[in-house]
């Protein structure tokens, strides 16, 4: 998982996980505290390498970061397959602040 996210960026989030993921639907959140993300990213934000061991990394905009608060969060990985839903533990993350706040566009 990571270690810190600015907000307003698109950071891609790299998750490694000890098991074949091939046909699972993933979501990351990140949150402030249970229950209340953020955000949850999906297998539509997400590349995979699957094998023995996955590796999924998760590509966040700019809107999801935006919607964070500076400080410690919360991540979590949650999986299914048909009737098989797992998670993992959730590990902490420092969510930085920007000067300037919301979305910026190339222009130039």
């Amino acid at each position: 998982m990571a270690d810190g996210i600015t907000r307003g960026t698109t950071p891609s989030i790299p998750v490694t996980v000890p098991m074949d993921l091939t046909g699972y639907t993933c979501y990351l959140s990140i949150g402030k505290k249970p229950r209340f993300p953020y955000f949850t990213a999906d297998n539509s934000q997400m590349v995979a390498e699957y094998g023995e061991t996955s590796t999924l990394t998760f590509t966040l905009t700019q809107e999801q970061t935006l919607a964070c608060k500076a400080g410690k969060a919360l991540v979590q990985l949650r999986i299914i397959d048909g009737d098989a839903a797992l998670a993992s533990t959730m590990a902490e993350v420092e969510i930085f602040d920007v000067v300037e706040d919301g979305v910026i566009t190339d222009e130039y």
